[in-house]
């Protein structure tokens, strides 16, 4: 009885070994996966930042071309002003023009409507 209960102590041992050796083999394993997702990871962290470089060099071109876009804008509104100054310079010539006419020849104004219908005459 001794010696068959030493043999099944010496197979429990042996079999906590065995035990022990899977175990370390599983955990190496479980290692060598979570080692590999780091390296992954570490690649995708690369990407990441550099996508995020990128998204910041759209940014400021973005701003620029908004810049841009508002400086034509304010060139286009001065534009805007000067030709408005200029079509009432200009009307204010037409009209000047009128009055010396109509004073000079008093039935110019009938005639000067007559010929240019899209005219409107100069105030009296």
């Amino acid at each position: 009885m001794e010696d068959s209960l030493g043999k099944l102590d010496k197979l429990t041992q042996e079999e906590a070994r065995m035990a022990g050796v899977e175990h370390m083999r599983i955990t190496r394993s479980v290692e060598g996966k979570v080692m590999g997702v780091d390296d992954k990871l570490k690649v995708v962290e690369e990407g990441v930042k550099d996508v995020k470089s990128e998204v910041g060099d759209i940014r400021r071109t973005v701003q620029g071309v908004d810049d841009k876009v508002e400086d034509v804008g304010k060139m286009v509104q001065h534009l805007e002003e000067q030709v408005q100054s200029a079509g009432e310079k200009v009307q204010d010539v037409n009209d000047k023009l009128d009055q010396a006419n109509r004073s000079s020849f008093p039935q110019y104004s009938l005639f000067r409507c007559l010929e240019y219908p899209h005219r409107k005459p100069a105030p009296r």
